[in-house]
């Protein structure tokens, strides 16, 4: 009687480890998707070391309908690029972050060269003003222009990572595989910005 007791908690034993191997994957995965969640929401925060907000999902620009200063070539390739937006003409807040972008550039002395700073306006060509200042202040920066229609998608990622953190775009970083990924606002200075370019040149295969 007492085997036969015996054997049946044995099974019981076993069918129970089934099924606690079987529920684990599944108990996972609905932590995974509450969690997601929850970062989504803004109610949970996850530790990061960048400064800058991620644009969510990242935006591929390689397929962009874009012309540039440097032709039509895929400009983004290879580099961590600095992305200005604007139009014909540039604004006094504009200036700021192309003034911004500029310094910041400058700072990363050596690494500099596996950066550039992009101008990406939704009109076919600049206004005379805006010409000769970018080519009187900003000589190592391409201007690329593209339709708004075709910059819209950009534009509200863009536009919603900077809100989402109650801030606006001064401008965005693209990888050099040609994704947006993320962004800087009103509410970063500077030294934010260089130490994620930093981080991220360190951490990045050189071409």
């Amino acid at each position: 009687m007492i085997e036969i007791q015996n054997k049946s908690n044995t099974v019981w034993k076993n069918r129970f480890k089934l099924i606690l191997l079987w529920m684990v994957p599944f108990g996972l995965m609905i932590l995974a998707t509450v969690t997601f969640n929850l970062v989504q929401s803004g109610q949970l925060s996850v530790g990061s070391k960048n400064q800058g907000y991620l644009i969510q999902p990242p935006i591929q620009l390689s397929k962009l309908a874009l012309t540039s200063d440097k032709g039509s070539d895929n400009i983004w390739l290879g580099k961590w690029t600095m992305v200005v937006r604007g139009g014909a003409a540039c604004d006094q807040r504009c200036l700021d972050h192309l003034l911004l972008s500029r310094q910041i550039h400058i700072r990363l002395n050596k690494e500099a060269n596996r950066t550039q700073r992009v101008y990406l306006s939704d009109a076919s060509a600049l206004t005379q003003p805006l010409s000769d200042h970018l080519a009187a202040e900003h000589h190592y920066l391409t201007v690329a222009h593209s339709p708004a229609e075709a910059l819209a998608a950009l534009d509200q990622a863009v536009l919603t990572a900077a809100e989402s953190h109650q801030g606006q775009p001064q401008f965005f970083l693209v990888d050099p595989e040609g994704w947006a990924m993320m962004v800087y606002t009103d509410q970063h200075d500077g030294a934010a910005v260089l130490k994620d370019l930093k981080y991220l040149l360190k951490y990045s295969a050189e071409r």
